[in-house]
């Protein structure tokens, strides 16, 4: 008898224990989910450069710029393009932009568009005017950047991060999908990746 309620009670622990891993992981899918349709819903100001050749009715249109959400830079859904937010200080996203500059042309051949938002007030760049901005670079717009952003940074300090002075980012595929979350912002990287993958006949469309 002892030896059944021993074998009971360790049947009882370990489906506990499969269940707890269940419901995180269920929990986990579902913050995912949630993150991406909050980042979906986010609205940024560009260029209408970016309209060229697309099929997007830019109704929230002013002067040489344009209002969309990043739903709208999808696969299919007119322009497409890999969404690179990043987030830091001032000096650390002045430091980006240049290097954004630096990179434009690139940047442009391989459908990157950064989104620069800064901390601590998460708020886009005062100094620059929207009507000046290159293809490659647009501007947050909207509330909800605070909201989605403010997580991003408190995820990013549990790991040891610090975003303001190390500036960090979130990658969106071109699907909509966070493809990746770096400590860092490395613009250079992430173009010579895709131009490898390019060069080397590998798929450059799902990253």
């Amino acid at each position: 008898s002892a030896t059944n309620v021993a074998v009971d009670a360790a049947g009882i622990v370990v489906l506990g224990l499969l269940w707890k891993r269940d419901l995180e992981a269920e929990e986990s899918r579902l913050k995912r989910a949630t993150k991406g349709v909050e980042l979906a819903k986010l609205k940024v100001r560009g260029s209408k450069a970016l309209l060229e050749g697309s099929e997007i009715d830019d109704t929230a249109s002013s002067g040489d710029t344009f209002t969309t959400s990043l739903a709208s830079l999808r696969r299919g859904r007119g322009i497409e393009k890999r969404v690179v937010i990043v987030v830091g200080g001032k000096a650390k996203i002045d430091a980006i932009l240049k290097d954004a500059t630096d990179l434009q042309e690139s940047l442009v051949l391989n459908d990157f568009l950064i989104v620069p938002v800064v901390l601590p007030q998460i708020s886009p760049l005062s100094d620059v005017s929207p009507d000046k901005l290159p293809p490659s670079i647009a501007l947050p717009v909207g509330p909800n950047w605070s909201f989605v952003v403010k997580d991003e940074v408190e995820e990013a300090a549990k790991q040891g991060i610090d975003a303001e002075k190390e500036g960090c980012c979130i990658v969106l595929k071109k699907n909509g999908r966070v493809g990746q979350r770096t400590r860092g912002v490395f613009l250079n990287n992430m173009v010579d990746n895709v131009t490898r993958r390019r060069e080397a006949g590998m798929d450059v469309k799902n990253i």
